[in-house]
């Protein structure tokens, strides 16, 4: 999976093994429902938002037995090149997670008039700013979503974004543009803030990680713009990936620690290369991996790094049902979720109101339950267009 529009950009990868495109409730009208098979434990349920910039299709689905009236987390899911949100869905598990977590997951959908490919456009410089382009749509979306959610209550302080490839670029691009709406991200196998301005760039920054980071970290403080703050940040990447080379998860951790110091003033610095902890281990899959954190006085995260040996380009730990995912290595999802329940924007006087958080500290523990338990609605989840991979 290429992170760039065009074809002449994109290698030829066989037939498309994404879910196939349906049709999109109208504003205003009852939202459609999927199949039984794909959203038996839950709603899963799409939506089109009309903007300024245009139209713009969604999903957002909704985990049964929320309490009503208490305050859950959203998650937003960003997909990569040639994939569809129910295939971001299939690979990654996140509905699981909201299942056993309780959280809400919005998965926004490119549009293949924006870029054939079904890519974020990541590396076109008004794809990475405030109040333009796909940030802008996004984070509308968002915006709509924490409004709508009917007996659902979302709490504010816990809005996370998350993503793979382009769509791990956009995420990066939003946490830098929109730190007031997401309290943290996670960024998989993709490019820094502002590493390419054009398509030609693009493949550059893939193979070369980009521009100096400590200049990006600076450009990302700068589009913060008054509403700077520390945005926690958590990075997978494989060594062995091919597409967006292993060098620029360095770039990435390397450009938000330089973010986070200009945004966490006080003199503070950190070191890539004196992380305050280390930890090694290997994936019950088989494959081994490496996590480096660094956090701030208090304790708190600000950049967690995970290096997983012998991935590609994929996602680390995903169901075989979904593209672009690779079983063997730890689960990408499981890490993000638990980073997430680290992370409340209240602790950076952002926002205020940290009222029903909702722990999802034993995702993980309840994950390797659900793939036990081998069932649809998004456990092993069954995509009612295809055979699972």
């Amino acid at each position: 999976m290429s992170p760039l529009g065009g074809r002449w950009l994109v290698p030829r990868l066989g037939p498309r093994r994404g879910g196939v495109h349906t049709r999109w409730a109208a504003p205003g009208r009852r939202p459609r429902r999927d199949t039984p098979a794909i959203s038996a434990a839950g709603r899963w349920d799409h939506f089109v938002d009309k903007g300024p910039g245009g139209s713009r299709s969604y999903a957002v689905y909704t985990p049964p037995g929320l309490c009503h009236g208490t305050a859950v987390p959203l998650v937003v899911v960003l997909h990569g090149c040639t994939q569809s949100v129910k295939d971001a869905a299939l690979g990654t598990e996140v509905n699981a997670y909201a299942e056993r977590a309780g959280f809400v997951a919005l998965y926004p959908q490119q549009d293949a008039a924006d870029n054939l490919r079904l890519c974020w456009n990541w590396f076109q410089p008004r794809h990475q700013a405030r109040g333009s382009g796909e940030p802008a749509s996004i984070a509308r979306i968002t915006e709509r979503v924490l409004r709508g959610r009917g007996k659902v209550r979302l709490d504010r302080s816990r809005v996370h974004v998350m993503g793979l490839s382009a769509g791990g670029a956009m995420a990066g691009i939003l946490a830098a543009t929109y730190p007031d709406v997401y309290a943290s991200v996670g960024i998989h196998s993709a490019p820094q803030f502002g590493a390419a301005r054009s398509p030609m760039t693009a493949l550059l920054a893939m193979k070369s990680g980009g521009p100096n980071p400590q200049r990006q970290g600076r450009l990302a403080h700068a589009a913060m713009g008054s509403r700077a703050r520390v945005v926690p940040v958590i990075v997978f990447q494989g060594d062995a990936d091919r597409t967006v080379w292993a060098g620029n998860g360095d770039c990435v951790v390397r450009q938000w620690l330089t973010t986070s110091e200009l945004a966490g003033g006080q003199g503070r610095r950190y070191d890539f290369a004196r992380p305050h902890a280390i930890h090694a281990d290997r994936a019950v899959g088989g494959l081994s991996y490496q996590v480096r954190s660094w956090n701030d006085d208090a304790g708190h995260p600000v950049v967690r790094y995970w290096v997983v040996s012998k991935l590609g380009h994929a996602w680390s730990g995903g169901a075989s049902a979904g593209t672009f995912t690779e079983p063997r290595g730890p689960s990408a999802t499981a890490a993000m979720c638990d980073f997430f329940d680290e992370c409340a924007m209240d602790r950076d006087g952002v926002v205020t109101d940290p009222a029903g958080r909702h722990t999802a500290s034993k995702a993980r523990a309840w994950m390797h339950r659900v793939r036990g338990l081998r069932r649809s609605g998004f456990g092993i989840v069954t995509n009612p267009d295809r055979r699972p991979g």
